[in-house]
């Protein structure tokens, strides 16, 4: 055991005891601890904690400042043992003192605005809806929300609005990545680093947040929303309405649903229609962002210009665009597998295994390293009765009436208000796209969203998830009853009663 003023630390068990009572110290905050006790009473670097605690993930630096953040306020009263030495790393005092004076808790200090947006990429096919959200924020809107599924580009939008306006030099630029952080109670510590606040006597004010926001507004990117939505958009309400002149804009798969907001659909690339000539096809964004990422990745083909490329392999290319949706993360992924496969075999290749595309770039988020992976993020945030619609609707191919979803979902035996409602709630989170036709809407699923959950479908992976209505004639009811019985005597717990109870509660609908 380690003592840290009145903390108690066990590297071995992992345990952390303040007074004698046992702590939640997240996995990562505990990582990030025990290399400070490695190191106790040394200068430890960001990079050596980044290294060491994240190997072989690229992560942004905001989401050490949040952990160590998490730490602090884990630790009360010892918070302070945990030293920020300004733009170098952190110390782990033990009993030692770095002769400087002690900052008074919970105080917060300006430091040099570091806006830590992603990696710059030339964007295609978006300069008009560029233009829209820059324009829509100078004539005094308060929030834009980029709406989109996953893997549609909605983060380098956001991004490159972001290092425009650093260019000119008009304003800060504050992002504040999100789709790491699984705690609503650490909102507050993310936007505080990422705002380039130094928290490091204790934990941040919210009120001191908007004082500092108030003097030197700027504009918020909050990237990847949708996992947080309601805690977000609660907090994002209260800053902006405390710092009028801040301007925000937000990335996720549904809106916020705040006051003063606009949303704006960032749709897929544009795709060439079927027996498009082969200029139109090489004009269109979705062919040239599929065709700049296989030739960054394919020692084999010219660095630029499409000379070598015959009318066929263009054909081909606006087929792969077609067949992809123009979604640009999904263009992306295969242009990497078209370096191994070849256009024809990758064509030949899609339906059976589109949802095995994976990322071309190590450094991608978990959630974009598959198609499939970016699903299951989104699957994740839906309701018991929304995946199970979504999963039928996957067996309807083109786009569909809402009188035909009601057909294909009769199997189900859901009400047909709970029907609408779910399609309502599947649109607004980008899984369906809406399509106007008079005062009629038309619903179509992306072919990579249909194609993912079909082969999941094949292979059982949603079948836990799936809700079907209850009939009596298929329900083993003694058996249920058994079951109900039988786990009364079973202890609380993640793996006891509550689960239990909620399987034979399933069963006995």
């Amino acid at each position: 055991m380690i003592s840290l003023g009145q903390t108690m630390i066990s590297r071995e068990h992992r345990d952390v005891f303040k007074d004698g009572v046992a702590m939640r110290i997240g996995t990562r905050a505990f990582d990030i601890l025990d290399v400070l006790l490695r190191h106790q009473g040394q200068l430890v670097s960001k990079e050596l904690i980044l290294q060491s605690v994240w190997p072989d993930t690229v992560v942004e630096e905001n989401n050490l400042q949040v952990h160590i953040s998490a730490l602090r306020k884990a630790l009360g009263a010892d918070r302070e043992q945990i030293r920020t030495v300004p733009g170098r790393g952190y110390v782990l005092l033990g009993g030692e003192s770095l002769g400087h004076e002690t900052r008074p808790p919970a105080t917060l200090h300006g430091v040099s605005c570091n806006h830590r947006l992603p990696a710059r990429v030339a964007l295609l096919g978006r300069q008009a809806l560029l233009d829209e959200v820059s324009s829509t924020l100078a004539e005094g809107c308060a929030l834009v929300t980029l709406i989109g599924p996953g893997g549609v580009g909605k983060t380098a939008l956001a991004a490159e609005l972001g290092q425009t306006l650093l260019d000119a030099g008009s304003t800060p630029v504050y992002f504040v990545p999100l789709a790491q952080l699984q705690c609503a109670e650490l909102l507050l510590e993310a936007f505080s680093s990422a705002i380039g606040l130094d928290c490091s006597g204790g934990d941040p004010d919210l009120q001191g947040l908007i004082r500092y926001l108030q003097q030197q507004p700027g504009l918020i990117i909050l990237d990847n929303c949708e996992h947080l939505v309601e805690s977000v958009a609660s907090l994002l309400e209260v800053i902006l309405r405390g710092a009028p002149a801040v301007r925000a804009v937000a990335t996720s798969r549904e809106p916020l649903r705040i006051a003063g907001e606009r949303s704006l659909q960032v749709p897929p690339l544009e795709i060439p229609e079927l027996n498009a000539s082969r200029e139109i096809v090489l004009r269109s964004a979705s062919a040239q962002l599929f065709l700049r990422q296989w030739r960054a990745l394919d020692s084999h083909l010219a660095a630029d210009g499409n000379a070598e490329l015959d009318d066929y392999s263009v054909e081909l290319v606006g087929e792969i665009c077609r067949r992809l949706d123009g979604m640009p993360l999904a263009l992306e992924m295969a242009a990497a597998r078209a370096c191994a496969l070849g256009l024809y075999q990758l064509v030949a290749s899609l339906d059976d295994s589109l949802h095995m595309l994976s990322a071309s770039l190590r450094t991608a988020p978990p959630r974009q390293q598959t198609l499939q992976a970016s699903l299951a993020w989104s699957l994740r945030l839906l309701g018991r009765e929304e995946r199970t619609v979504l999963r039928r609707l996957a067996e309807l191919d083109g786009r569909f009436t809402l009188e035909r979803a009601c057909d294909a979902l009769q199997c189900t035996r859901l009400p047909r208000a709970c029907i609408m409602d779910s399609i309502v709630r599947l649109a607004t989170k980008s899984l369906l796209m809406v399509s106007a036709q008079g005062p009629f809407r038309f619903y179509r699923m992306l072919g990579t969203t249909r194609a993912c959950l079909l082969t999941a479908s094949a292979h059982d992976t949603l079948a836990t998830t799936e809700v079907s209505a209850p009939r009596a004639q298929d329900c083993d009811v003694p058996s249920a009853l058994a079951t109900l019985q039988g786990i009364r005597a079973v202890p609380p717990g993640p793996d006891g009663y509550h689960a239990r109870h909620q399987r034979a509660l399933a069963i006995s609908r």
